[in-house]
Order: C-alpha cells, then structure tokens, then sequence
C-alpha cells in the first residue's frame, strides 16, 4: 500500500506500519490463547509422563508375587564345573550335598576293518541293526564305502552316526557311534543277512564273553580255623560278627575297566544279650551240735561261716560298626577291601569296578568278606563277575569306546544312569556330568538371591521415580520478589496426582498379613523403608525409599516363605493372590493405567479435547486478525482515495485563484 500524503505533512505517513501496529494489538488475545494452548500440550506431556511411570511401577510389582515371582528362584553351584555343572528349577529344595563322580557316560563306537578305497559293494535290499531297543533299517543300492555311510547316516542318522576315515593311502575304515550314551544304547545285528555283511566288514565278530563261577558252596570257603564264624544258608552267606572268610575262584580274573563285580549284601543289626542277674546265695550253715546260751539251747550252723566274696562286674567291650565288608585279593596275596556307607536291613545290589583297586593287568585270586561290627551280622548272595565290555553272541571286533552308564554318588548313594544330563536324581535339579574323579563336587542349592534383590530394587526404583515425577510436578518455587509469579510445576494443584501420592505411600507403608504376624509384617522390618533409624528429615521428606540389602538378603534366609508372603499372599487359601504390597499397588495402578477407563487416559482424552477447543478458538482468531487487517486497509485505502479527491479539489482552487488574481 502506498505511503499517505497528508496535508500540513511533510513526510508521507507508512500505513502499512500502522495497520500492522494496529495488527499487532489486536493478536494480544491470540498470544494468550497460544500459551495457554501450551500449557494444555505441557499438561498432556505430564500425564503422559506420568502414565509411562505408573505402568513401569505397575509391571515392576507384577513380578513380585503369583507365578512371576522371583522368590523360588534357585541357583546350582559347582565346586569345580570341570566336572559338574547344574541348573536349578523353581521347585528345587535349598541343599548341600557331596557328589563323587565314577564314571561318564559314553556312546558306543566301533570301527571296521580296513577296506579298500576302490571296493564295490553290492546291492543290499534291507540292512538291519538295533541301538539298544530301536530298530534301524537301511536300503543301500551298493557303491563305495562313502556311498554306505551315506546310507546309513540319511535313514538311520537319528539312532546312530557313520564315517569314513582313511587308515592308509589305500583303505578306509568305517566308524559307527550311537547317538545316545548308556549302557542300553549298543550297536547290535541279529539279522542273518546283516550279521554275514557286518562280519565281512570286520565291524562285528562271534564274542568270546567272561564266564565265573560264582556259586557259593562250603568246599570253597576258607576261614581261619580258630575263628569259623560263617554259615551258609539258601545260598546266602551269614557272617557273623568279628568274622572273615575268603571265597576262591576257580580261575584268575584279569583287571580290566569293564571288569565289574556285582553282589548283594546287607546288615542285619544283632541286638546285645542282657547280663544274668546275680542270684544270692546264702551261707550254708553246718550243724555244730548244741549251744547253751543261758536258759537257752541253739542247734545247728557254724558260728562263723565262709561267705564267698562278689565278683566284679565284666568291662563292657565298646561297640564296633565298620562297613568294610567286601573286597579282593590279587594274585599276589594283596587285599583291598570296599567301603559300604549305606548298609541297611534289606539287601542292595552293590556293583564295584575292578580298576578302583587294582591298576589294569592286575589278576584278581579270591574275594574278600570282612565283618569287623561286633553287633552286625553281614549277609551276601547273588555274586557275579563280569567283563561288561563283552555280549553274548555277535560282537564289535574293534570297540574303540564302550558304551556305558553314568555313575555317580550323591551322599553315598549311588545313581546309575543312561546319559550325562541326570534330572531325575535331585528334585527340580539337573546334572551335567563333565568329567571323572575321586575327589568329591560340593553342590549347593540355593535362593537367587542376587536376582531376588534385582527385582526388589528395581520395583523400589521404579517408586522412587514415579515420586520424584510428582514430587517435582507438584512443587512451589518463591520467586523471593514482590510482584513476581512463583514458578509452580506441572501438576501442582491437581488433586487426583496428590491423591495418587497418598495412596503410594500408604501402601508402602501399610502392614500385610504373614505366617509370622506382627513379627514380619512391614516392608521396614525387610530393609525397606525411608532410611535407617535417625536419619534427618531432609533425606526423608521426599518419601523415598531405599533398600538395606544386607538386612533383606538376612530376612530372606530367615524367613523365606514370610517375605513372598509380605509381597503376594493367598489369605483364603483358594489358590489365587489375594493381598501383599504388590498385589495391592498393581491392582491400585490398573485403575490409572487401563487404555480405557484408566484415570491418566481420562486426563489425557480431557488435555486433548481442551487442546482441540483451544486450537479452534486460535484459528477463529486469526481469521478475525486477518479479516481485521483486511478492514483495515480498506478504511485506509478509502481514506487515501478521498484525500487524493482533496488534494485534487484544493489544487483546482489554487489555480482558480491564480486566474482570478491575474485578471
């Protein structure tokens, strides 16, 4: 818009500046509907702040009760994990126990005969083999031997794997392992036209098995002549306390890893004879004819008889209990004798490597039974020697690993089993067998406690955070200035947020029903509280809490059930979680939180929909702002024209005049 020359003016008036003074007055209004719209977004911004904080409170509570809870979380450590290791389910019991390690377990594998690189078999329709009870079957077509281990691994690779590896520039061997450890995994043939294929392989041969005689018969016995304290009964043999007796065998046995001896045997507890009371016996009086004292006459009896004197009592010998019972003796006369810790009433097989005695070439002569209780009797039956490296009938010709069973002891007890992964020996424990040894793995089951404090903190953190969040929304600055505006949060004033701060800390706060009562009923009484004792009220104003993680670890070892109770408990004893401070805040916090009907979606929906209006109310603003300025410079653009008819009027009397004053 041109400027406006005004008459009396020397300079020309900038209507666009005045209309945009005059602009500029009338946007006061929306300057505060924009800040105002501001604060709506701020007040939105908090809420939803606050929300986030509220659920990150409310799924920290979660996992402390029900069955998230981490309280039955246990841990298994090893005392050295180069021979176990172990994991630890939730219904694991705390323990400690002593394990000995005897033996892995390992997988079959057997290895053929050379055989020529440039060897064809022939077709074989159906080739048959068993890993323990299964039943594998292969259709091989012929072809190299990398074809028939080819074969074998595509329709039998679940049962066991085969390789080639070449021994020479000329020839290969096969290799069969079983894919699962244990004694009951072996490779075996029964197939006829298997069993020829496999020989002619060289994989298996006719086996050539251990047979002892092991009967126990009179003639075989040999006890020392001045001390024969053993019986023969039904087969069984009873020795009787103090007693030992060696049993021989008709041929020397040679030690061998696979050389086992297996035997029955029990104690059976002989209860001690009581001692025969003493009977008195009265002096026996001799008769000595007649005695006149005064007017009296006494017959009969010696004035002074003999009385024998009592004996004393025979010392009590001390009771023995020795549970070596069982041994052998090499060739050479050399004994070393078993120790049986679990000896009990009723008879238990007892199975014993011969390698635990002897080195390997060692030859076994004579067993040993040893009965050095002096209130036992020892019972054996059912003695057998075995090599268990050897089967009836077909077996592997080159046995480079044997399969056999884990053994371990836990305690004493001795667990047998197929594989090196045991679940089933130690409630909601299981085992991973690493290696051998004799010296014993200390295993100890206990509370995670590390991971127990984790969520504790974490739930405590997650408050603390939520607090200051509202803390800090809700504080007052002075501005310490008459006439200045305070600065105040967020949140201050609203009376749903102070309403929510009461109620957490309150349930903080509040006792919750335990097995222990009154004696653990508060969060304080666990380490959880707003300080130690005599802490200053500026630490605790705030309402923090903070954790002692030793007085909870302490109270957690104490009172283990209490402390999940204190957290999550079921009160009416219908399986379901009923009270507990985190049952409580996340019930409490799911009546902020839900989408729906939530009070901070509440808030948020009612921020919004102010936000809208005000926006709305902006908008309408501005296009009167802008209608404004078009009136605006309409008047002027008026006001222009009718000065410029002025100018132009004022300018036709001058010259008027200039005429009239030169006639």
């Amino acid at each position: 818009m041109p400027d406006i020359n005004l008459p009396g003016i020397s300079n020309n008036v900038d209507v666009k500046e005045i209309i945009d003074g005059l602009v500029k007055v009338e946007s006061k209004k929306l300057d505060r509907l924009e800040d105002a719209k501001e604060q709506l977004d701020r007040e939105k911004s908090a809420w939803v702040s606050l929300g986030n904080k509220i659920e990150a409170l409310q799924d920290a509570s979660k996992e402390l009760y029900g069955f998230r809870a981490p309280f039955d979380n246990k841990l298994a450590l090893s005392s050295d994990e180069t021979l176990l290791t172990a994991n630890a389910a939730r219904i694991a019991h705390p323990s400690k126990s002593t394990i000995r390690i005897e033996q892995v377990a390992r997988n079959e594998r057997i290895v053929s005969d050379p055989v020529q690189n440039e060897r064809i078999f022939e077709r074989i329709p159906v080739l048959r083999f068993r890993v323990g009870e299964k039943e594998a079957i292969v259709h091989f077509d012929g072809g190299r031997v990398e074809d028939l281990v080819d074969a074998i691994n595509e329709q039998a690779g679940d049962y066991v794997t085969a390789k080639v590896a070449r021994d020479t520039k000329d020839t290969s061997v096969i290799i069969l392992e079983s894919r699962e450890s244990g004694e009951k995994n072996r490779i075996t043939v029964s197939d006829e036209s298997s069993v020829d294929f496999f020989k002619q392989l060289g994989i298996f041969e006719e086996g050539d098995v251990l047979r002892v005689d092991t009967a126990f018969l009179e003639d075989r016995f040999e006890a020392p002549p001045e001390a024969v304290r053993h019986r023969l009964e039904d087969g069984t043999l009873l020795l009787d306390p103090e007693g030992e007796v060696k049993f021989s065998i008709d041929e020397a046995i040679e030690v061998k890893d696979s050389v086992h001896v297996r035997i029955k045997i029990r104690a059976v507890d002989i209860p001690k004879e009581k001692a025969v009371e003493p009977v008195v016996v009265w002096p026996e009086l001799k008769g000595i004819g007649k005695v006149q004292v005064r007017d009296v006459e006494v017959i009969g009896g010696s004035s002074i008889p003999h009385i024998v004197e009592e004996k004393a009592p025979p010392v009590e010998e001390p009771v023995v209990f020795d549970n070596h019972v069982f041994g052998v003796i090499d060739t050479r006369g050399q004994k070393k004798i078993f120790e049986i810790d679990d000896l009990d009433q009723e008879f238990k097989e007892y199975t014993f490597r011969s390698t635990d005695l002897f080195p390997e070439g060692t030859k076994i002569g004579n067993i040993s039974f040893t009965n050095s209780n002096t209130q036992r009797r020892i019972e054996y039956r059912e003695l057998v020697i075995e090599d268990t490296a050897q089967r009836e009938g077909l077996a592997p010709k080159h046995l480079v690993q044997e399969g056999r069973d884990a053994i371990m002891y836990i305690d004493g007890v001795k667990i047998q089993r197929g594989s090196n992964e045991i679940d089933d020996a130690v409630k909601g424990v299981t085992l991973r067998l690493n290696g051998e040894s004799d010296d014993e793995v200390v295993l100890k089951i206990d509370r995670d406690y590390e991971r127990i404090t984790e969520k504790i903190i974490d739930m405590i953190e997650k408050y603390n955070e939520l607090l200051k969040f509202i803390n800090d929304g809700m504080k007052v600055v002075p501005s310490g200035n008459i006439g200045e505006e305070n600065e105040v949060g967020v949140l201050t004033g609203d009376i749903t947020v102070f309403g929510l701060k009461n109620k957490l800390q309150n349930i903080m706060m509040n006792p919750y029903p335990t097995s222990k009562g009154k004696e653990l009923a508060l969060l304080a009484q666990i380490g959880i509280s707003m300080g130690a004792h005599g802490t200053s009220w500026s630490d605790i104003k705030g309402g923090y809490l903070t954790v002692d993680e030793d007085k909870f670890i302490e109270a957690l070892r104490r009172y283990p059930v209490e402390v999940k109770q204190l957290f999550g408990s079921d009160t009416n004893n219908d399986v379901v979680i009923d009270n507990g401070v985190a049952l409580v805040m996340e019930t409490t916090l799911k009546g902020y939180t839900d989408p729906q009907r939530g009070i901070v979606s509440y808030h948020i929906r009612n921020k919004e929909t102010e936000m809208n209006s005000q926006q709305r109310r902006i908008d309408d603003w501005n296009e009167h702002l802008e209608d404004y300025r078009k009136k605006l410079e309409s008047d002027f653009t008026i006001m222009q024209q009718a000065l410029h008819e002025l100018e132009q009027n004022q300018k036709s009397l001058e010259n008027f005049s200039k005429q009239f004053g030169n006639k």
